[in-house]
C-alpha cells in the first residue's frame, strides 16, 4: 500500500534535473543565388527550434566561412554560454551597395514560432552598422526589449586569438554601442576599420522572423553572423498503479508554445520515454496519449515543462478504470482537439459529471451503471460550431467499454491567399484581417501561403500594414465571411519605385584624395553633393531612374578626373566604380628674357673673320671685369641652371 501511495504522489510531477546543458551551433543550407539576391537555410540543432529560410539583398561576396580562422572564444561572454564558435560555420554578410544610402535587407522567416534559449552573434561590427527587427509568434512586430541584446564585447580577447581577424597588433580593438531606441548596433564613432568588434543576442519572446538592416558608413564593411543553441533533455515514466493497463499503445507527445507536435515518442516496456536535446525553453508540455479504452489517465495527461534551468523529468500514472466506461473522441478536420468539455448526464435522471479531452482528443467516464442510457454533449470551444448530442447505452451485464462516443466539430471559416511580389512569393510577411471589434493576424510561410482560421461571419477588411523593406504598402480590400471557408484572399506586393547609387574612388597621383567634393546631378543640372571620406571613396545612394552626370572638383593646380555620365535605369542599379584620377601638374620656370647688346659697346662689333662670319677680339674682355668675352655666356648657363635646379627643388611631392 506505501508503495503505492508513493506511486500515485509522484506519477505526474515535471521535475527539473541537473544533467548538463548541451549547446550547437547552427547548419546551414546551400548558398543560392547571386549580387542582391542570395537565398539559405538556417536550422539550429535542438529537437523543436524551427528552420528559417534566409533571404538577402546583399552584394556580391556573401560567403560562408568554416569558422576555422575566426571565431569567438569560450572566455567570451557568448562563448560562456554556447561555447567556443571555433569550427562554426557563420554568414558573411554585405551592404546592398557599399555607400551609406544602400544598406543590405537580412531576413530570417521561421517554420514556426521558435522557442527561447537561443543567440545570434553579429561580429565585425566597426565602420558600418546593423538595425535589428523581427517579428513575434502573433505577427505583431518585436519590441527592443523582445530583441534581447545582452552585451558587445570584443571576440579578440580570447585565447588564442582568431588568426585571422586579430593578428595585427597594430589594428583597433574596439566595442560597438547598442542604441535601444533605434534598435541598432553602431560602430565606433570614427567609422575606422578595426578588429574584433562583436555583439550578441537572446530573444526573450516567441519569433516568426528576424531582419537585419546592415549600413555602410565608411570602406568596405562585412556582417559576421553566428547562431547557437542551448539543448536539454526530458524523460520519464508512465506507472500502473491499479489493475491491468497494457501501455504497448501509449505515446508521450512533446508540445511546443504554438501548440504543434514537435516530436511524439512510445513508452518502451518498463513504462518509460525521452526525448534528448529540446531547445532550452519554456512553454513546452509533454502529453500522454494512447492508453487503452479499459484504463483511466490519474495524473494530468498533459504536464508543462521547463527546460531554462535543466532538464526536466515528468512521469504520469494510469490505472484500470471501472466498470463500465465511456469513452471517445473529440475532433476537428484538422485533428484532435485537447481541453474540450465534455458532459455526462443519465438519461433516467441523477447528476452529471464532466471530462476534459486530452491531447489526443480523448475523455473517459468511468464507473457508470449497467442496463442505462447516457446523454453526451460537448461544448464547443472558441471557433468552432457545435455538435448535436449523442446517446450511449450500457447493456446489461456489460464488462467491456462502450467505445467510440466521437464528435466532429466544425471549425468556422478559414480565410486564406498568398502574398506576392514581382520575383514570387513573399514569405514573413504579417497579414490581417479586422473586423467586428477583432483583428486576426498570420505570417506567411516560405511559400508565400497564410491562414487565418476560425474567423466567425461578418465583414472583414484584409491588409498588409507592414511590407518588406523595397515594397509599397498594398491597398485593403473586403472580405466577408459566412458559413464556408474563403480561399484565394491573395495580395500582390509592388516595389517601391527602384533606386540605385553611384559610388566610386578619388585619387591623386595614385593616391586616396579625402575631401574631395563629388557632383551628381540629373541631365547635368546642378545636384547633391558629397564628400569623399579618409579612403578617397564615395556614394550617393537612393538615386531614381534617370542619366546623371558626375563631377569632382578639381583641385588646384591638378588635372584629369574628366566628368561623365551615367544612367540608372527602373532596376535600379549600384553603379561602382566610378573612380576619378587626378594628376599633379608639372611646374615651369620663369622665361630667361635676353638683353640687347648696347651698339656703344666696342665690343658689340667684333673683328669679321676671315670665312666673313664674327669672332670676338683676342683680347675682349667685359667691362669693369677684366674677364674674357666668354665669361658672360658661361655665366648666363649657369645662372639659368642655377634657376631651374631652384623649381624643381620647390614642386609639391608627389604621391
Amino acid at each position: 500500500m506505501l508503495a503505492a501511495a508513493m506511486a500515485v504522489l509522484l506519477a505526474g510531477s515535471a521535475v527539473a534535473a541537473t544533467a548538463a546543458t548541451t549547446t550547437g551551433f547552427a547548419q546551414w543550407g546551400p548558398l543560392t543565388g547571386s549580387t542582391n539576391d542570395y537565398a539559405t537555410t538556417m536550422q539550429l540543432p535542438a529537437l523543436g527550434f524551427p528552420e528559417a529560410t534566409v533571404a538577402s539583398d546583399s552584394r556580391a561576396d556573401v560567403a560562408l566561412p568554416s569558422g576555422a580562422t575566426n571565431w569567438f572564444g569560450a572566455s567570451t561572454p557568448p562563448g560562456q554560454r554556447y561555447g567556443s564558435s571555433r569550427d562554426q560555420a557563420y554568414l558573411n554578410l554585405r551592404p546592398r551597395a557599399d555607400n551609406a544610402s544602400s544598406p543590405s535587407t537580412t531576413t530570417y522567416t521561421f517554420d514556426r514560432p521558435t522557442p527561447q534559449g537561443w543567440t545570434v552573434v553579429l561580429g565585425d561590427v566597426d565602420a558600418d552598422q546593423v538595425r535589428v527587427s523581427a517579428t513575434r509568434a502573433d505577427g505583431t512586430a518585436a519590441t527592443t526589449a523582445d530583441l534581447g541584446f545582452r552585451s558587445a564585447f570584443n571576440l579578440c580577447d580570447t585565447t588564442p586569438r582568431p588568426s585571422s581577424v586579430c593578428s595585427d597588433t597594430g589594428r583597433p580593438k574596439d566595442v560597438p554601442t547598442w542604441d535601444p531606441a533605434t534598435a541598432t548596433l553602431r560602430g565606433n564613432d570614427a567609422a575606422v576599420d578595426s578588429d574584433g568588434a562583436t555583439g550578441w543576442f537572446e530573444p526573450t519572446t516567441s519569433l516568426r522572423t528576424l531582419t537585419f538592416t546592415f549600413t555602410r558608413r565608411a570602406g568596405l564593411p562585412i556582417l559576421q553572423t553566428w547562431f547557437a543553441v542551448t539543448k536539454q533533455d526530458v524523460s520519464g515514466t508512465v506507472a500502473v498503479t491499479t489493475g491491468t493497463c497494457s501501455l504497448a499503445s501509449a505515446t508521450v507527445s512533446l508540445v511546443d508554445a504554438s501548440g504543434a507536435v514537435v516530436a511524439t515518442r512510445s513508452v518502451d516496456a518498463s513504462g518509460t520515454y525521452a526525448f534528448d536535446g529540446v531547445a532550452a525553453s519554456d512553454g513546452y508540455r509533454v502529453a500522454l496519449s494512447g492508453v487503452p479504452a479499459t484504463c483511466l489517465v490519474t495524473s494530468p495527461s498533459s504536464r508543462a515543462i521547463d527546460l531554462r534551468a535543466g532538464d526536466a523529468v515528468t512521469d504520469f500514472s494510469v490505472r484500470q478504470a471501472v466498470p463500465v466506461p465511456i469513452t471517445g473522441e473529440v475532433r476537428a478536420v484538422s485533428g484532435p482537439l485537447e481541453g474540450v468539455t465534455v458532459t455526462l448526464t443519465p438519461v433516467a435522471g441523477g447528476p452529471s459529471r464532466t471530462a476534459t479531452t486530452d491531447v489526443a482528443g480523448r475523455y473517459v467516464f468511468e464507473d457508470n451503471a449497467d442496463a442505462a442510457d447516457y446523454t453526451i454533449a460537448v461544448t464547443a470551444p472558441s471557433g468552432y460550431l457545435s455538435a448535436p448530442d449523442r446517446t450511449a447505452t450500457v447493456p446489461a451485464g456489460a464488462t467491456t467499454p462502450v467505445t467510440d462516443q466521437d464528435f466532429v466539430l466544425q471549425a468556422l471559416p478559414t480565410v486564406s491567399g498568398v502574398v506576392e511580389g514581382p520575383d514570387g512569393p513573399v514569405a514573413g510577411v504579417t497579414v490581417e484581417l479586422t473586423g467586428g471589434g477583432s483583428t486576426y493576424r498570420a505570417v506567411t510561410a516560405a511559400d508565400g501561403t497564410y491562414a487565418l482560421p476560425r474567423v466567425p461571419a461578418g465583414g472583414y477588411v484584409l491588409a498588409v500594414p507592414n511590407p518588406p523593406a523595397g515594397y509599397q504598402t498594398p491597398a485593403t480590400s473586403p472580405v466577408t465571411v459566412g458559413t464556408a471557408d474563403v480561399p484565394d484572399q491573395d495580395v500582390v506586393l509592388t516595389r517601391v519605385a527602384a533606386t540605385g547609387s553611384v559610388a566610386g574612388t578619388v585619387t591623386l597621383d595614385g593616391r586616396p584624395l579625402p575631401g574631395a567634393v563629388v557632383t551628381v546631378g540629373p541631365g547635368g543640372a546642378a545636384g547633391a553633393t558629397v564628400t569623399t571620406d579618409a579612403e578617397g571613396t564615395f556614394g550617393l545612394g537612393a538615386l531614381t531612374p534617370g542619366t546623371y552626370r558626375v563631377t569632382v572638383a578639381a583641385p588646384a593646380g591638378t588635372s584629369g578626373g574628366a566628368a561623365r555620365s551615367v544612367t540608372i535605369t527602373v532596376a535600379g542599379e549600384d553603379l561602382t566604380g566610378q573612380d576619378f584620377a587626378f594628376v599633379t601638374d608639372p611646374a615651369t620656370s620663369d622665361p630667361v628674357v635676353p638683353v640687347p647688346d648696347d651698339p656703344s659697346d666696342p665690343a658689340a662689333d667684333p673683328t669679321p673673320d676671315d670665312d666673313g662670319g664674327s669672332a670676338p677680339d683676342d683680347g675682349a674682355v667685359l667691362p669693369d671685369s677684366g674677364g674674357p668675352s666668354l665669361a658672360l655666356p658661361l655665366l648666363g648657363l649657369a645662372l639659368t641652371t642655377a634657376g631651374a635646379v631652384a623649381v624643381v627643388a620647390a614642386r609639391p611631392r608627389r604621391g
